[in-house]
């Protein structure tokens, strides 16, 4: 169980080991509490991750507790409460976190916001505008099937042209955070990233001029729904 007295110490530092694979989840635990149930899973697919809540009476497994304490003792993850409640008071602190770790991180950094709050689309807007890769994910059904589409058997161009449409709000918009957004989606494919943005560009979905992207939403819906 989160303890509602749990919080993080002033020294607390906030690294990052792996430069490299940078990626950041922060979750917004009062918005979607179901998220808990996967935090060992996202421990494995995140190089950190960051739980705010104001009150929860969320409760994890007991067996758990050893291998999330290792990862708080790693700085791979924290959990802070707000030390007062009211509205949106997470979202502060996700803003705060967001603020902190885009000064701290390299420029490669891809940060995932999951909260089904839209206002922190405004926190996703202003990572993108200082050029990093941010996206934020909803947990309700109409937010994660927005196009009738099965992506896990398209091909990787199609997949992102539907992953483009679900985002059709927070789409990169210079050329290196779209790169780093393809990287993301395909990660354990470097090869795969490298040739769907070239056929992105071929294709005339992209265009960049002076490393600005814009997007050909005909093209992109089109390119979605392709077999």
């Amino acid at each position: 169980m989160i303890e509602d007295d749990q919080h993080i110490d002033d020294d607390h530092s906030i690294e990052q080991k792996n430069n490299d694979a940078a990626s950041v989840l922060l979750i917004d635990l009062e918005n979607c509490p179901s998220q808990l149930h996967q935090l060992q899973e996202s421990l494995q697919h995140y190089s950190q991750v960051f739980i705010c809540y104001a009150k929860s009476g969320a409760k994890i497994p007991l067996d758990w507790l050893t291998p999330l304490s290792t990862a708080v003792h790693e700085n791979k993850l924290t959990v802070f409460k707000m030390t007062t409640g009211g509205k949106n008071a997470a979202d502060f602190g996700i803003s705060f976190f967001a603020g902190v770790l885009m000064q701290q991180l390299p420029a490669e950094a891809h940060f995932v916001i999951i909260s089904n709050d839209t206002d922190l689309d405004h926190v996703v807007q202003l990572l993108l505008s200082h050029g990093r890769s941010a996206e934020r994910i909803g947990t309700k059904k109409e937010e994660q099937e927005k196009i009738a589409v099965d992506t896990a058997s398209l091909p990787p161009v199609n997949k992102f042209c539907a992953y483009l449409m679900t985002h059709n709000k927070n789409r990169p918009t210079k050329k290196e955070t779209l790169q780093n957004s393809i990287k993301n989606q395909f990660k354990d494919s470097p090869g795969t990233a490298e040739n769907v943005f070239n056929v992105l560009t071929a294709q005339g979905v992209i265009k960049i001029s002076e490393k600005k992207v814009t997007y050909d939403d005909a093209k992109i819906c089109g390119m979605a729904h392709l077999p």
